[in-house]
């Protein structure tokens, strides 16, 4: 039996979505956003809503990197207000299993703004995984060290 390589698609979702997903899953937050983006310019309902969550969440794990734990909470707030204007499934991922785990990820920053936790658990990162696509093994937890805006690259070749 082959297995297939991840991020292979099963079903006809919009490439934009495939590569997103792929970025996401290797801890490429920002090009993933760009990528999200790129196809939430062209939606409708509640494909527009869900990419906005997901366009959310992939900020909120950028200030989750750099420690800016107000600006997370904040994030995730968005980011469940999104999901909760959508239907039970969008673009084959299972709405409710998401909100659990931003539900997780919102108590964790909570727990850090109210002082009783110190170091941020990466792996409660939220898994994204729609109906008909492979995951990889592993996800990247941590933002990728040559996730940055090719502005930044330009300005920066060491990274």
């Amino acid at each position: 039996m082959t297995r297939q390589r991840s991020g292979e698609k099963q079903t006809n979702y919009p490439p934009e979505f495939l590569d997103g997903l792929r970025l996401y899953w290797r801890g490429c937050y920002w090009h993933s956003h760009e990528a999200w983006e790129s196809l939430w310019r062209k939606v409708g309902e509640p494909e527009r809503s869900f990419l906005k969550a997901l366009i959310q969440l992939d900020a909120a794990l950028i200030h989750a990197e750099r420690g800016e734990w107000r600006g997370v909470r904040n994030l995730l707030l968005r980011v469940s207000r999104y999901l909760q204007a959508c239907p039970g499934k969008v673009l084959g991922v299972a709405l409710p299993e998401l909100q659990r785990q931003v539900a997780a990820l919102q108590r964790e920053v909570d727990a850090i703004l109210q002082g009783s936790k110190k170091r941020f658990n990466w792996a409660l990162k939220p898994r994204i995984v729609p109906d008909g696509v492979v995951p990889p093994r592993r996800q990247r937890l941590h933002r990728a060290k040559a996730d940055v805006p090719e502005r930044q690259r330009r300005e920066r070749p060491d990274v």
